[in-house]
């Protein structure tokens, strides 16, 4: 059993994840549920062998130091598939997580994202935030948004990854890929470095400190569109995980800029519907002149009310995961199963006129 083998077995399968442990069989991670691959238990030796199969040098060279750390990498099977790769230790023994990158990038409609995110993507300014927990389809959306990019327009996008997960071929547009650790040792650096570049469109992976998020939002603030990830579980937070990054004393100054340059919030899920499949439920939150006051007036949690007025074809949770019970696209359970409020959101399916789609 080779780790080809696993990968290839993992992709046939429909498998998000390889979990491959020492001391327990290699697992999958299929529709969100773990399941065994009847193999025997894998040893030390045979996840090290993996490890060293696929591995860049920095962590072939001292395994130990890298699982002990943890460590990021990417690896492309050629005609199969790319892998976002984890390492780690587990009692002191190696284990290595590979999230499953198709090789080829869906669209936003073959994801059955809400119009809106086709808005936004295309404002080609200021910036827009990703969020979601991991698993969540972010970095999928984010591709999607790329590659609409890529088709449509004549311009220079610039992404910062860590790992880089979806590979962009040149359509329209001239695409830069960095990889933290291999072409830039941060993404703080990265970005730095980006500026001098000439991009009209910087994909930031995530936002993890209060100099990327500065540069960020100078960036934006100064005509660039930029694509940024935050951890965040719904649009409000997003906002207030941002601002919680920057210190004291920049903070006025980081809320003017956001304030001005904040194009959207989208918020994402992921849910199984009644087709057996997975469908991203989003939340939306559009930047204007309301957004821009809350945020000035730390009215943050009044954010949430927004998005329910549903202007601008902003949406919460909620609202979308009503919109796909009527259409019939999630059962009654799966609906209130992912729902922020489900007890409201079940008075809602009660009412007169909440009919299902057959």
């Amino acid at each position: 059993m080779t780790i080809d083998q696993l990968l290839k077995f993992a992709v046939d399968q429909g498998a998000s994840d390889l979990h491959l442990q020492t001391g327990s069989p290699p697992q999958l991670r299929i529709k969100r549920r773990i399941r065994e691959i009847e193999v025997a238990r894998l040893t030390d030796e045979q996840v090290r062998g993996f490890i060293r199969a696929i591995g860049p040098r920095t962590i072939i060279d001292d395994i130990n130091e890298a699982m002990a750390k943890g460590h990021d990498f990417s690896y492309t099977a050629a005609g199969l598939a790319r892998f976002r790769c984890n390492l780690y230790s587990h009692l002191g023994s190696p284990g290595m997580v590979l999230r499953v990158i198709p090789l080829f990038i869906r669209t936003i409609d073959e994801l059955h994202l809400p119009a809106v995110v086709r808005d936004i993507a295309t404002t080609r300014r200021g910036l827009t935030l990703m969020s979601g927990a991991t698993g969540s389809g972010k970095s999928t959306t984010l591709a999607a948004i790329v590659d609409l990019l890529n088709t449509e327009y004549h311009i220079k996008i610039l992404t910062i990854e860590d790992p880089i997960e979806f590979e962009h071929i040149g359509k329209k547009s001239l695409l830069t890929h960095v990889e933290v650790g291999r072409d830039t040792p941060s993404f703080t650096h990265g970005l730095r470095q980006a500026m001098r570049q000439a991009p009209d469109v910087i994909l930031v992976g995530e936002l993890r400190d209060s100099e990327t998020v500065q540069m960020a939002l100078r960036a934006a603030d100064t005509g660039h569109q930029i694509l940024a990830t935050i951890h965040a579980s719904n649009a409000a937070q997003t906002i207030e995980r941002l601002l919680a990054m920057v210190p004291s004393v920049d903070l006025a100054i980081a809320k003017e800029q956001l304030g001005a340059s904040l194009v959207g919030v989208v918020s994402q899920r992921l849910t199984p519907t009644k087709a057996n499949d997975l469908r991203p439920v989003v939340e939306i939150l559009r930047g204007d002149s309301v957004t821009s006051k809350y945020i000035l007036e730390n009215r943050i949690g009044d954010i949430a009310d927004y998005i329910r007025t549903g202007q601008h074809g902003m949406q919460t949770f909620d609202m979308h995961i009503f919109q796909l019970y009527q259409q019939g696209v999630l059962s009654g359970t799966q609906a209130l199963t992912v729902s922020t409020n489900p007890e409201a959101l079940a008075l809602e399916m009660r009412m007169p006129g909440a009919v299902q789609q057959q």
